[in-house]
């Protein structure tokens, strides 16, 4: 071996030994503190925790709900799960969804982890606490969140039910339409087109409808949007102009341009941020004109920022035609 790399060969070995050194030092210490650590020792440090501390405290953590404790412990334990998404812990969290006694606190956290861990099996479960008649709204939100987490497409009917069901809670639905836009779902565009449209319609489900079809992608959810943009309902044109700039494409650059004519100064911001990011040359001349004399300082700024960013070195003051 080359002299030269002898002694930084052997530095190298001796960090990795005493890397180990500390990493098994750290088990031990979470491995003793779960087998003989009062219920606030336990909360206090896996509330700090937010890496894997490996395979033996991992499994000592499944033990714990084997055990009595305070449910802080619990809460916390569930979290740490999640962080990590420690696959293993599948089942036991389904055990945990229907234990009684526990309150929503950690039934909400039981479900938002079963959601990070992302295993389809958990469904079916989920389906049945959300359908008992006793289910709070907040666990039913919660229960639609993992749905949207999971991501499997056989949820996508149950979803578009939800989203539909004019007898179920205002922000459930809401959450199940933000859900179906997290699974990309084409056979949801129909209902999200006639929620956004209908002007009777709860805001919130109108914002989150433009809002999932701009995930969602495509012609139609692109022009189901761009029918919007100059709605008198102004969060609504902001959510609508916001996704058609977050779709990023040539035909939405056209959309956004009308856009710019907006009374609304959200609706101009996120034309120009959209118009920007796409480097769409025919918005040249009205962002010439909204970065001399719009009404809206910050617009004005950010429409001279897009014009820097659409020409680069070349002459703003150039009319593209």
């Amino acid at each position: 071996m080359n002299r030269y790399f002898v002694i930084p060969f052997f530095i190298l070995l001796l960090g990795v030994i005493f890397i180990n050194i500390i990493v098994a030092a750290d088990e031990k210490y979470y491995v003793d503190l779960l087998k003989y650590g009062t219920n606030s020792d336990i909360e206090k440090a896996f509330a700090n925790v937010n890496e894997d501390l490996g395979y033996n405290v991992n499994n000592k953590v499944l033990e714990i709900f084997k055990e009595e404790h305070a449910e802080k412990v619990y809460i916390t334990l569930v979290q740490y799960i999640g962080i990590v998404k420690l696959k293993e812990a599948h089942d036991v969290l389904l055990v945990e969804l229907n234990r009684r006694g526990r309150n929503d606190d950690y039934r909400e956290t039981v479900i938002h982890t079963i959601g990070k861990l992302g295993n389809s099996s958990s469904i079916a479960p989920l389906n049945e606490v959300y359908s008992k008649s006793n289910t709070s709204i907040r666990i039913k939100k919660a229960i639609v969140d993992a749905y949207g987490q999971i991501g499997d497409r056989s949820i996508e009917a149950r979803l578009i039910e939800i989203a539909g069901d004019e007898y179920e809670d205002i922000e459930v639905r809401a959450r199940a339409i933000l859900a179906l836009g997290e699974i990309k779902s084409k056979e949801s565009i129909n209902l999200l087109q006639s929620l956004l449209h209908n002007k009777y319609e709860e805001k919130i489900l109108r914002m989150y409808s433009a809002s999932s079809l701009s995930k969602i992608g495509g012609e139609l959810s692109l022009a189901a949007l761009a029918e919007v943009i100059n709605d008198e309902t102004h969060e609504v044109a902001e959510y609508a102009v916001n996704g058609i700039a977050k779709m990023e494409t040539e035909k939405g650059g056209e959309y956004l341009i009308n856009a710019l004519r907006s009374d609304y100064d959200k609706v101009r911001y996120y034309a120009i941020l959209g118009l920007s990011e796409i480097k769409y040359r025919k918005a040249v001349n009205i962002l010439e004109f909204k970065a001399e004399y719009d009404s809206n300082e910050l617009i004005r700024k950010e429409a001279a920022k897009a014009l820097e960013n659409i020409l680069g070195t070349e002459k703003k003051g150039e009319t593209i035609p």
